[in-house]
């Protein structure tokens, strides 16, 4: 099975952690890093009527029917499901990340190996740095700017690029100056 890799805006989704094993509440820290409002709910507790109104449901009991039941019941209702260590009943894989501000990277195995996931996330901690992340924020903040100022992709995607370079180069984020005056150049050479 594999999966397609995306990302998805969980700011206030509501979402449901069944279980309580170390795996499924790491997950739900994540969700909760990302904006999601989580409910948990053991195995015992939970009823069908706690999938209402739910975007992400993550579940992990030693219950093989419950996890086929619940699983069936989410795809039913098309609320995306994962359950832990069962990939082919899930809807989506949880993968291992890096973040740093808004600048994600993100790692899956499509269920074959998490510690190969987590091996690819650790190694990118290396290489996304806090840096990376200002950037990510700066280059965010000068979007629109430089959509108005280059209405061409083309030059926008240069104008990216050589504000990336700099910043790379010089070993720190541009000021708000020195964006300008790089922009202007850029302008002339267009």
């Amino acid at each position: 099975m594999a999966f397609f890799p995306m990302f998805i805006d969980l700011t206030g989704a509501n979402c449901l952690v069944i279980g309580s094993s170390d795996a499924v509440l790491r997950r739900s820290d994540a969700l909760l890093d990302f904006g999601a409002k989580v409910k948990v709910v053991t195995k015992e507790e939970f009823t069908p009527s706690h999938l209402q109104g739910r975007k992400m449901v993550l579940v992990d009991t030693d219950d093989e029917e419950i996890n086929h039941q619940i699983s069936m019941l989410c795809k039913d209702a098309g609320i995306a499901v994962n359950i832990v260590g069962h990939p082919s009943l899930g809807t989506f894989s949880f993968p291992s990340y890096v973040r740093e501000g808004n600048l994600v990277g993100a790692f899956s195995s499509s269920g074959n190996s998490s510690a190969l996931a987590k091996f690819l996330a650790n190694k990118e901690k290396e290489v996304l740095t806090p840096k990376l992340g200002e950037l990510n924020e700066m280059l965010g903040k000068w979007k629109q700017p430089i959509e108005e100022l280059f209405p061409m992709k083309s030059a926008q995607n240069s104008a990216f690029e050589q504000l990336i370079d700099y910043a790379l180069c010089y070993d720190g984020i541009p000021t708000d100056s020195e964006v300008e005056e790089l922009l202007a150049s850029i302008s002339m050479t267009l």
